[in-house]
């Protein structure tokens, strides 16, 4: 599992894990797209994701893979909402 605690960490996994990218609903996440060669995007899975979880991914191969997310604050509708650029970047090294 990939979580903001993993902020400019390494992850460690193996082929065949699947990656939770937890990063929480306090901030809006936008992720990258996985790389598609170390992590990927499995076809035909439709995930219920819970409250918190952006995405599952799949660890297909060994290497290492940047997993990056970029998000503004949640807010109500109508309430101001402080202009803030939420970054995260974790890397993911698939072993055999």
């Amino acid at each position: 599992m990939v979580t903001k605690a993993s902020n400019q960490q390494t992850v460690t996994a193996h082929i065949g894990d699947h990656i939770q990218i937890a990063l929480g609903d306090d901030i809006n996440w936008q992720l990258e797209s996985p790389d598609g060669v170390v992590l990927v995007q499995e076809p035909n899975r439709n995930y219920l994701l819970v409250r918190g979880t952006q995405a599952i991914w799949l660890a297909r191969s060994a290497g290492r893979s940047t997993i990056k997310a970029s998000g503004g604050m949640n807010c109500p509708s109508g309430s101001l909402c402080p202009m803030l650029l939420a970054v995260f970047t974790s890397t993911v090294e698939v072993l055999p």
